[in-house]
């Protein structure tokens, strides 16, 4: 019964395409007399008709309903830029630099699966937590630096406090008159033997520096021996030096206690930060003992997302056991994907970076440009990678996706003036076109060019502006060699 309904739709089509093709053609087919048919042409010219170009056919009159019936669309013809295109097809797949293997630096037993396939994760979610021995004793090695470190804090800080003790027990014994004045304004300075060694050492000074007033002043009244005034002197400059010696001894010393305390404290932070970050490349950001029961297994370590994506795959399952070897996650950014087009290797010199490329997948498109061609050829498809890269916030373009693309790859020279390829028909061994006038339509002969991208350029029986038949015009043609063959018979 379907059949049968579309049969008779056909036929009444065809029919109104053969009564206007009869009704247009029907006056130039009234036998009239010579003298009639002269008279006629004048009055057409005199009216103002169009006179035909040379090779037209008789107009043909379509009322609005008949265009419809026929399908016909009729568009002002004009000039571009011819621009051919290679039609391929591909694949989408996820963005390679966006996509990455999340799997634990260290052996151990998966405890938790905290991702599934298909979930969208931000930088640093943990994706599953594993149990593991050598975490365990990095977390201890960790508190014992820690430990080592407050350690040498401590001691720097003390080494510091006793190096500004002794500098000023220096400058305040070296302000002061005599030996006892000065051990009493150092009573409140624990320094040790250090303060012994300097106050003895500045009392011999003193006394050194007594008998070298006193054998002088005899000397000076002609009582004492001149020898005695000589050994006063040497026990004076005897007394100085040991002085001096004693005071750069308590410098050296409190600088190299100081110094090595420093370098204690460098050597346990530096310690303490190797650790620190071998637990960060596990992925345990801090040194706290565990407040669960996990303590007695160890600190458990997070599988974490190293960026905002999607879990595109998941071969993670709890009681697991895995090493960096493993494939438990696959994350992917699949906020910009790649079509990866095949373009046969006779057809990839016309391919170049920067050429506009239409990819479809399903009933979503996307312009985008050529990144990326590879330089190795497949040798079971004969074919070459090209890649396009495609914003995806929407996520419509799915890896995996089979795609069609059109590859814009080249111009040819200045625009022209063409047609759509639909437009031009062969008519009696001459390329046509369809051109509305004022007294219909008409098939008009031109003169073509070669198919660039589904265009066709028109070098001669064309003008810019005019109105030709795009859609439908085969219809038109079948209906002209209806009519004609009607004629005949």
């Amino acid at each position: 019964m379907r059949i049968a309904v579309i049969g008779a739709v056909i036929v009444a089509v065809l029919g109104v395409g053969a009564w206007a093709l009869v009704g247009a053609r029907s006056p130039a087919k009234e036998s009239r007399p010579a003298g009639a048919s002269g008279t006629k042409q004048k009055a057409d010219k005199s009216h103002g008709g169009e006179e035909h170009k040379e090779g037209e056919a008789e107009a043909i009159r379509l009322s609005p309903e008949q265009r419809a019936a026929l399908g016909v669309r009729v568009d002002a013809v004009g000039t571009r830029v011819a621009e051919a295109q290679l039609a391929v097809t591909g694949t989408i797949v996820a963005n390679a630099d966006r996509s990455v293997v999340v799997a634990p630096r260290i052996p151990g037993r998966i405890v938790k699966v905290m991702a599934q396939l298909g979930d969208r994760v931000e930088p640093g979610t943990p994706l599953a937590l594993l149990n593991s021995a050598e975490a365990a004793e990095l977390l201890a090695d960790a508190q014992q630096t820690e430990s080592a470190l407050s350690l040498a804090q401590a001691q720097a800080d003390r080494e510091r406090s006793l190096y500004d003790a002794k500098m000023r027990m220096l400058e305040t014994a070296a302000r002061q008159p005599t030996a006892e004045a000065a051990l009493r304004e150092l009573q409140k300075l624990e320094l040790g033997r250090p303060k012994q060694d300097y106050i003895s050492a500045l009392a011999k000074l003193e006394l050194a520096e007594a008998d070298y007033e006193r054998a002088k002043r005899l000397v000076e009244g002609k009582i004492g021996a001149r020898k005695d005034l000589v050994r006063a002197e040497k026990e004076l400059f005897t007394a100085r030096s040991e002085m001096e010696a004693v005071a750069e001894t308590i410098r050296m010393d409190a600088r190299q206690q100081r110094l090595a305390a420093d370098t204690a404290l460098a050597q346990a932070r530096s310690q303490r930060d190797k650790v620190r970050q071998k637990l960060r490349l596990i992925g345990i950001t801090d040194t706290e003992p565990p407040a669960s029961d996990d303590a007695a297994h160890g600190r458990l370590v997070p599988l974490r997302a190293p960026f905002a994506g999607t879990v595109i795959e998941r071969q993670a399952s709890e009681g697991q056991l895995v090493d960096p070897t493993a494939t438990p996650f696959r994350l992917a950014d699949l906020s910009v994907v790649w079509a990866l087009l095949d373009v046969l290797e006779t057809d990839i010199q016309s391919i170049a970076r920067g050429q506009a490329v239409m990819v479809v997948a399903g009933r979503d498109s996307h312009t985008g440009r050529v990144t990326y061609i590879a330089d190795v050829l497949d040798d079971q498809t004969r074919t070459i990678k090209v890649r396009v890269e495609i914003p995806n916030k929407e996520r419509h373009f799915k890896p995996g996706m089979f795609i069609t693309a059109k590859i814009s790859t080249r111009t040819a020279g200045p625009p022209r003036l063409m047609v759509p390829k639909n437009a031009l028909l062969l008519l009696e061994d001459s390329q046509v076109v369809f051109v509305e006038t004022d007294e219909g339509i008409r098939a008009r002969p031109v003169e073509a060019g070669n198919e660039i991208g589904g265009w066709v350029p028109i070098d001669k029986g064309l003008q810019a502006g005019e109105r030709v038949v795009t859609q439908g015009a085969f219809a038109l043609k079948a209906q002209l060699v209806k009519a004609k063959m009607g004629e005949e018979h």
